[in-house]
Protein backbone atom coordinates (compact mmCIF):
# COMPACT_ATOMS: atom_id res chain seq x y z
CA UNK A 1 0.00 0.00 0.00
CA UNK A 2 2.82 2.33 0.38
CA UNK A 3 3.99 2.27 -3.38
CA UNK A 4 3.56 5.33 -5.39
CA UNK A 5 -0.14 5.40 -6.93
CA UNK A 6 -1.19 2.03 -4.54
CA UNK A 7 -3.33 2.93 -1.33
CA UNK A 8 -6.03 1.44 0.88
CA UNK A 9 -8.44 2.48 -1.09
CA UNK A 10 -6.13 0.46 -4.39
CA UNK A 11 -6.14 -3.00 -2.08
CA UNK A 12 -9.84 -2.82 -1.29
CA UNK A 13 -10.70 -2.60 -4.64
CA UNK A 14 -8.39 -5.78 -5.82
CA UNK A 15 -9.88 -7.40 -2.63
CA UNK A 16 -13.17 -7.11 -4.53
CA UNK A 17 -12.30 -8.23 -7.87
CA UNK A 18 -13.06 -11.06 -10.03
CA UNK A 19 -9.94 -12.66 -12.04
CA UNK A 20 -11.10 -15.29 -14.47
CA UNK A 21 -7.75 -17.49 -15.66
CA UNK A 22 -7.77 -19.46 -18.36
CA UNK A 23 -5.14 -22.02 -17.98
CA UNK A 24 -3.25 -23.34 -15.08
CA UNK A 25 0.07 -24.06 -16.61
CA UNK A 26 3.21 -22.26 -17.09
CA UNK A 27 2.19 -18.86 -17.69
CA UNK A 28 -1.42 -19.25 -16.11
CA UNK A 29 0.06 -20.75 -12.98
CA UNK A 30 2.48 -17.90 -12.64
CA UNK A 31 -0.03 -15.52 -13.21
CA UNK A 32 -2.35 -16.82 -10.41
CA UNK A 33 0.15 -17.32 -7.93
CA UNK A 34 0.42 -13.33 -8.45
CA UNK A 35 -3.10 -12.72 -8.19
CA UNK A 36 -3.74 -14.06 -5.39
CA UNK A 37 -0.50 -12.53 -3.35
CA UNK A 38 -0.97 -9.36 -4.51
CA UNK A 39 -4.82 -9.56 -2.60
CA UNK A 40 -7.03 -10.20 -5.88
CA UNK A 41 -10.20 -11.71 -3.51
CA UNK A 42 -12.02 -14.06 -6.01
CA UNK A 43 -10.51 -16.23 -8.67
CA UNK A 44 -12.39 -18.58 -11.56
CA UNK A 45 -9.59 -21.07 -12.71
CA UNK A 46 -10.28 -23.38 -16.14
CA UNK A 47 -8.01 -25.71 -17.55
CA UNK A 48 -8.36 -29.25 -18.70
CA UNK A 49 -5.51 -30.67 -18.27
CA UNK A 50 -3.73 -33.11 -15.63
CA UNK A 51 -0.19 -32.09 -14.02
CA UNK A 52 2.65 -34.17 -15.30
CA UNK A 53 6.02 -34.76 -14.48
CA UNK A 54 8.10 -32.72 -17.22
CA UNK A 55 5.28 -29.65 -16.32
CA UNK A 56 7.33 -29.42 -13.08
CA UNK A 57 10.43 -27.44 -14.93
CA UNK A 58 7.98 -24.21 -15.69
CA UNK A 59 4.72 -24.62 -14.06
CA UNK A 60 5.30 -22.95 -10.18
CA UNK A 61 2.14 -23.78 -8.37
CA UNK A 62 2.74 -27.53 -8.62
CA UNK A 63 4.64 -30.16 -6.75
CA UNK A 64 5.89 -33.73 -7.65
CA UNK A 65 3.35 -35.07 -5.84
CA UNK A 66 0.67 -33.64 -8.40
CA UNK A 67 2.40 -35.32 -11.19
CA UNK A 68 2.34 -38.52 -9.62
CA UNK A 69 -0.95 -38.20 -8.78
CA UNK A 70 -2.07 -36.88 -12.52
CA UNK A 71 -4.13 -34.16 -10.20
CA UNK A 72 -6.30 -31.63 -12.87
CA UNK A 73 -4.24 -28.44 -13.10
CA UNK A 74 -7.14 -26.62 -11.88
CA UNK A 75 -7.97 -28.63 -9.11
CA UNK A 76 -4.34 -28.17 -8.11
CA UNK A 77 -4.40 -24.48 -8.37
CA UNK A 78 -7.35 -23.88 -6.32
CA UNK A 79 -5.58 -25.98 -3.75
CA UNK A 80 -2.52 -23.99 -4.01
CA UNK A 81 -4.23 -20.36 -3.88
CA UNK A 82 -6.27 -21.40 -0.62
CA UNK A 83 -2.98 -22.85 0.97
CA UNK A 84 -1.61 -19.14 0.41
CA UNK A 85 -4.67 -16.95 1.22
CA UNK A 86 -7.35 -18.99 3.04
CA UNK A 87 -9.90 -16.15 2.29
CA UNK A 88 -9.48 -16.05 -1.43
CA UNK A 89 -12.92 -17.47 -2.80
CA UNK A 90 -11.54 -19.57 -5.42
CA UNK A 91 -12.82 -21.91 -7.64
CA UNK A 92 -11.30 -24.50 -9.98
CA UNK A 93 -13.24 -26.10 -13.09
CA UNK A 94 -11.45 -29.25 -14.79
CA UNK A 95 -13.45 -28.06 -18.42
CA UNK A 96 -12.54 -27.15 -21.96
CA UNK A 97 -12.49 -23.66 -22.36
CA UNK A 98 -15.15 -23.01 -24.95
CA UNK A 99 -17.96 -21.06 -26.75
CA UNK A 100 -20.70 -22.73 -25.26
CA UNK A 101 -19.65 -22.23 -21.44
CA UNK A 102 -17.60 -19.05 -22.11
CA UNK A 103 -19.95 -16.74 -21.15
CA UNK A 104 -21.11 -18.06 -18.01
CA UNK A 105 -17.50 -18.53 -16.71
CA UNK A 106 -16.95 -14.86 -17.15
CA UNK A 107 -20.20 -13.47 -15.16
CA UNK A 108 -19.45 -10.78 -13.11
CA UNK A 109 -15.30 -10.99 -14.05
CA UNK A 110 -13.39 -7.54 -13.54
CA UNK A 111 -10.96 -9.44 -15.74
CA UNK A 112 -9.73 -12.42 -18.20
CA UNK A 113 -6.08 -13.64 -17.81
CA UNK A 114 -4.39 -15.84 -20.66
CA UNK A 115 -2.35 -18.45 -19.65
CA UNK A 116 -3.89 -20.78 -23.03
CA UNK A 117 -1.36 -22.52 -24.74
CA UNK A 118 -3.57 -22.73 -28.21
CA UNK A 119 -4.35 -19.37 -30.86
CA UNK A 120 -8.21 -20.43 -30.91
CA UNK A 121 -8.49 -20.11 -27.04
CA UNK A 122 -6.96 -17.11 -27.42
CA UNK A 123 -9.22 -15.52 -30.39
CA UNK A 124 -12.41 -16.59 -28.01
CA UNK A 125 -11.09 -14.51 -24.90
CA UNK A 126 -10.76 -11.77 -27.56
CA UNK A 127 -14.18 -12.00 -28.43
CA UNK A 128 -15.42 -12.66 -24.85
CA UNK A 129 -13.80 -9.57 -23.59
CA UNK A 130 -15.08 -6.89 -26.42
CA UNK A 131 -18.68 -8.58 -26.08
CA UNK A 132 -19.02 -8.02 -22.17
CA UNK A 133 -16.52 -5.35 -22.13
CA UNK A 134 -14.15 -6.62 -19.93
CA UNK A 135 -10.31 -6.26 -19.87
CA UNK A 136 -8.42 -9.29 -21.29
CA UNK A 137 -4.65 -9.42 -20.68
CA UNK A 138 -3.05 -11.30 -23.50
CA UNK A 139 0.23 -13.24 -22.75
CA UNK A 140 2.24 -15.51 -24.62
CA UNK A 141 5.48 -17.74 -24.20
CA UNK A 142 7.69 -20.53 -25.79
CA UNK A 143 11.26 -21.76 -25.91
CA UNK A 144 13.10 -18.39 -25.10
CA UNK A 145 10.56 -15.78 -26.11
CA UNK A 146 7.50 -13.88 -24.60
CA UNK A 147 4.93 -11.55 -25.89
CA UNK A 148 2.15 -9.69 -23.95
CA UNK A 149 -0.36 -6.99 -24.16
CA UNK A 150 -3.61 -5.66 -22.75
CA UNK A 151 -6.72 -5.73 -24.92
CA UNK A 152 -8.73 -2.41 -23.39
CA UNK A 153 -12.45 -2.93 -25.38
CA UNK A 154 -13.20 0.77 -26.53
CA UNK A 155 -9.89 1.87 -25.72
CA UNK A 156 -7.38 0.42 -27.97
CA UNK A 157 -7.07 -2.62 -30.53
CA UNK A 158 -7.93 -6.12 -30.08
CA UNK A 159 -6.32 -9.05 -30.96
CA UNK A 160 -7.68 -9.66 -34.10
CA UNK A 161 -6.59 -5.98 -34.78
CA UNK A 162 -2.97 -6.98 -34.79
CA UNK A 163 -3.07 -10.28 -35.34
CA UNK A 164 -6.67 -10.85 -38.02
CA UNK A 165 -6.44 -14.37 -38.47
CA UNK A 166 -4.68 -17.47 -36.60
CA UNK A 167 -1.41 -19.27 -37.74
CA UNK A 168 -1.91 -21.70 -39.55
CA UNK A 169 -2.19 -25.37 -37.72
CA UNK A 170 1.47 -26.92 -37.36
CA UNK A 171 3.54 -23.31 -38.49
CA UNK A 172 3.11 -21.67 -34.98
CA UNK A 173 5.73 -23.53 -31.96
CA UNK A 174 4.56 -25.42 -29.07
CA UNK A 175 5.45 -25.79 -25.89
CA UNK A 176 6.07 -29.41 -26.26
CA UNK A 177 7.52 -28.84 -29.65
CA UNK A 178 10.06 -26.22 -28.86
CA UNK A 179 10.58 -26.04 -25.22
CA UNK A 180 9.99 -23.36 -22.45
CA UNK A 181 12.72 -21.42 -20.67
CA UNK A 182 11.56 -21.56 -16.96
CA UNK A 183 12.79 -17.91 -16.69
CA UNK A 184 10.41 -16.60 -19.78
CA UNK A 185 7.16 -17.65 -18.46
CA UNK A 186 8.55 -15.43 -15.33
CA UNK A 187 9.46 -12.22 -17.13
CA UNK A 188 6.53 -13.17 -19.73
CA UNK A 189 3.80 -13.19 -16.38
CA UNK A 190 5.61 -10.46 -14.25
CA UNK A 191 4.75 -8.11 -16.76
CA UNK A 192 1.01 -9.46 -17.77
CA UNK A 193 0.08 -8.96 -14.06
CA UNK A 194 1.89 -5.74 -13.44
CA UNK A 195 -0.91 -4.76 -16.27
CA UNK A 196 -3.64 -6.60 -14.72
CA UNK A 197 -3.13 -5.86 -11.15
CA UNK A 198 -2.80 -1.89 -11.61
CA UNK A 199 -6.01 -2.16 -13.46
CA UNK A 200 -7.85 -4.16 -10.87
CA UNK A 201 -6.58 -1.45 -8.43
CA UNK A 202 -7.63 1.62 -10.24
CA UNK A 203 -4.13 2.53 -10.81
CA UNK A 204 -3.36 4.08 -14.13
CA UNK A 205 -0.73 2.37 -16.21
CA UNK A 206 -0.80 4.18 -19.35
CA UNK A 207 2.81 3.03 -20.30
CA UNK A 208 2.02 -0.62 -20.51
CA UNK A 209 -0.40 -0.37 -22.93
CA UNK A 210 1.75 -1.62 -25.50
CA UNK A 211 2.74 -4.60 -27.40
CA UNK A 212 5.86 -6.12 -25.46
CA UNK A 213 7.92 -8.65 -26.97
CA UNK A 214 11.28 -10.28 -25.63
CA UNK A 215 13.75 -12.96 -26.29
CA UNK A 216 15.84 -14.38 -23.75
CA UNK A 217 18.27 -15.93 -26.05
CA UNK A 218 20.22 -12.46 -27.03
CA UNK A 219 18.61 -10.42 -24.31
CA UNK A 220 16.22 -8.05 -26.53
CA UNK A 221 13.38 -6.27 -25.86
CA UNK A 222 10.44 -4.30 -27.56
CA UNK A 223 7.65 -2.39 -27.73
CA UNK A 224 5.08 -0.86 -29.74
CA UNK A 225 2.59 1.68 -28.37
CA UNK A 226 -1.01 0.73 -29.06
CA UNK A 227 -3.29 3.50 -28.39
CA UNK A 228 -7.05 3.95 -29.93
CA UNK A 229 -5.20 5.11 -33.43
CA UNK A 230 -3.96 1.41 -33.03
CA UNK A 231 -7.35 -0.13 -33.99
CA UNK A 232 -7.33 -1.88 -37.43
CA UNK A 233 -10.78 -0.11 -39.50
CA UNK A 234 -10.72 -3.69 -40.73
CA UNK A 235 -10.99 -5.67 -38.20
CA UNK A 236 -13.65 -8.22 -38.16
CA UNK A 237 -14.07 -8.27 -34.16
CA UNK A 238 -13.53 -4.56 -33.45
CA UNK A 239 -14.70 -2.67 -36.65
CA UNK A 240 -17.21 -5.07 -37.99
CA UNK A 241 -18.61 -6.52 -34.51
CA UNK A 242 -18.10 -10.35 -35.36
CA UNK A 243 -17.82 -12.52 -32.83
CA UNK A 244 -16.31 -15.56 -35.50
CA UNK A 245 -15.35 -17.82 -32.16
CA UNK A 246 -17.68 -16.21 -29.44
CA UNK A 247 -20.50 -18.02 -31.48
CA UNK A 248 -18.70 -21.12 -32.48
CA UNK A 249 -18.61 -20.85 -36.03
CA UNK A 250 -14.39 -21.00 -35.55
CA UNK A 251 -14.26 -23.50 -33.43
CA UNK A 252 -12.50 -26.70 -34.08
CA UNK A 253 -14.54 -29.81 -34.69
CA UNK A 254 -14.06 -33.42 -33.65
CA UNK A 255 -15.88 -36.55 -34.63
CA UNK A 256 -15.43 -40.07 -33.19
CA UNK A 257 -14.81 -42.72 -35.81
CA UNK A 258 -16.72 -45.37 -34.71
CA UNK A 259 -15.37 -48.90 -33.86
CA UNK A 260 -11.58 -47.29 -34.43
CA UNK A 261 -10.81 -46.18 -31.21
CA UNK A 262 -9.79 -42.94 -32.88
CA UNK A 263 -11.06 -39.24 -33.10
CA UNK A 264 -10.89 -36.67 -36.19
CA UNK A 265 -10.14 -33.57 -35.48
CA UNK A 266 -10.87 -30.31 -38.20
CA UNK A 267 -9.30 -27.21 -37.23
CA UNK A 268 -10.97 -23.92 -37.17
CA UNK A 269 -10.04 -21.80 -40.11
CA UNK A 270 -8.35 -22.42 -43.77
CA UNK A 271 -4.76 -22.47 -43.74
CA UNK A 272 -2.92 -25.83 -44.85
CA UNK A 273 0.24 -27.28 -42.97
CA UNK A 274 3.78 -27.99 -44.21
CA UNK A 275 3.81 -31.36 -43.73
CA UNK A 276 8.10 -31.51 -44.58
CA UNK A 277 8.36 -28.26 -41.48
CA UNK A 278 5.96 -30.64 -39.05
CA UNK A 279 7.79 -33.91 -40.05
CA UNK A 280 10.70 -32.14 -38.89
CA UNK A 281 9.44 -30.43 -35.76
CA UNK A 282 7.76 -34.33 -34.79
CA UNK A 283 11.12 -35.80 -35.16
CA UNK A 284 11.77 -35.64 -31.60
CA UNK A 285 8.72 -37.13 -30.37
CA UNK A 286 8.15 -39.99 -32.38
CA UNK A 287 8.73 -41.37 -35.86
CA UNK A 288 6.87 -40.07 -38.32
CA UNK A 289 6.68 -40.60 -42.61
CA UNK A 290 5.17 -38.71 -45.27
CA UNK A 291 3.28 -40.81 -47.39
CA UNK A 292 0.13 -40.49 -49.83
CA UNK A 293 0.05 -36.80 -48.66
CA UNK A 294 -0.18 -37.49 -44.88
CA UNK A 295 2.24 -37.24 -42.36
CA UNK A 296 1.71 -40.38 -40.19
CA UNK A 297 3.88 -41.69 -37.03
CA UNK A 298 3.66 -42.91 -33.22
CA UNK A 299 3.99 -40.20 -30.25
CA UNK A 300 6.30 -42.16 -27.96
CA UNK A 301 6.28 -39.47 -24.92
CA UNK A 302 2.39 -39.86 -24.94
CA UNK A 303 0.58 -43.17 -23.42
CA UNK A 304 -3.28 -44.08 -24.20
CA UNK A 305 -5.79 -45.07 -21.62
CA UNK A 306 -4.65 -48.40 -22.13
CA UNK A 307 -0.85 -48.06 -21.92
CA UNK A 308 -0.62 -48.05 -25.49
CA UNK A 309 1.01 -44.91 -27.95
CA UNK A 310 -1.31 -42.25 -29.58
CA UNK A 311 -0.26 -42.27 -33.16
CA UNK A 312 -1.05 -39.66 -35.48
CA UNK A 313 -2.53 -39.19 -39.36
CA UNK A 314 -2.04 -35.58 -40.08
CA UNK A 315 -3.37 -34.63 -43.76
CA UNK A 316 -2.46 -31.29 -45.40
CA UNK A 317 -5.80 -29.28 -45.10
CA UNK A 318 -4.92 -29.62 -41.20
CA UNK A 319 -7.44 -32.22 -40.23
CA UNK A 320 -5.84 -35.04 -38.22
CA UNK A 321 -6.83 -38.32 -36.77
CA UNK A 322 -5.61 -39.31 -33.22
CA UNK A 323 -5.79 -42.80 -33.01
CA UNK A 324 -5.29 -44.23 -28.81
CA UNK A 325 -8.77 -42.86 -27.70
CA UNK A 326 -12.03 -42.33 -28.57
CA UNK A 327 -12.54 -39.32 -25.98
CA UNK A 328 -12.52 -35.80 -28.18
CA UNK A 329 -11.14 -33.97 -25.14
CA UNK A 330 -7.70 -36.35 -25.28
CA UNK A 331 -7.40 -35.95 -28.97
CA UNK A 332 -8.06 -32.30 -28.51
CA UNK A 333 -4.91 -32.25 -25.65
CA UNK A 334 -2.56 -34.22 -28.34
CA UNK A 335 -3.68 -31.87 -31.21
CA UNK A 336 -2.46 -28.89 -29.53
CA UNK A 337 -0.01 -30.03 -27.89
CA UNK A 338 1.79 -31.18 -31.27
CA UNK A 339 0.72 -29.67 -34.10
CA UNK A 340 -1.42 -26.47 -32.33
CA UNK A 341 -4.32 -24.44 -32.84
Amino acid sequence: MILPGFSEEAQVRLRRSHAVVVGCGALGGASIDLLVRAGVGRLTLIDRDVVEESNLQRQSLFVDDDARRSVPKAEAAARRVRAIDPACEVRGWVDDFRSENARSYAEGASILIDGLDNFEGRYLLNDLALEMRIPYVYGAAVGYEGLCFPVLPGAGPCLRCLFPEPPAPGSAPTCDRAGVFGPAIALAAGHAMSIAIRLLAGVPCEADRALVGFDLSVGTSTRIALGVGARSPECPACALGRRDFLCGSRATRTATLCGRNSVQVLPSGSGGIDLALLQTRLTPHGSFTIDAGRLRGELSGESTPDGGRYELTIFADGRAIVHGSSEPEAALRIYARYIGH
